[in-house]
């Protein structure tokens, strides 16, 4: 029984895989994810590792893929916040109150100034 034991073991040490070697940090997947479809593509339980990989890229001399993914980022969310995309629940908010104090300025009938412009 011994020798079997000490025949796996010696496999898993002559074929076990080299953890010496590093790899690219900018080459691995969460990277990936972020150059494809953006920063918040990236799961929320990933952040962290994400933060160290860009950490990680960056003194490896790699800033410019990072500087690339954060500036389509940025684009992508320029893009999307050029006008309301749906009607939201802050709008609807800001809709109903606004209508509401008019409302209730003209049935109480006080004057625009001091309904708008408190001094």
């Amino acid at each position: 029984m011994i020798k079997y034991i000490l025949v796996i073991a010696s496999f898993y040490v002559v074929f076990g895989k080299n953890t010496s070697e590093k790899q690219n940090p900018c080459s691995h997947p969460l990277i990936k994810l972020a150059k494809d479809n953006g920063i918040k593509s990236i799961p929320f339980k990933d952040i962290f590792k994400y933060r160290s990989l860009v950490k990680e890229c960056e003194s490896a001399g790699d800033y410019k893929i990072i500087e690339q993914i954060e500036m389509m980022d940025r684009e992508r969310d320029f893009k999307r916040s050029k006008s309301m995309a749906s009607w939201t629940s802050t709008h609807a908010m800001f809709v109903v109150v606004t209508v509401g104090y008019f409302y209730m300025a003209k049935v109480l009938d006080i004057p625009y100034e001091v309904t708008f412009f408190p001094k």
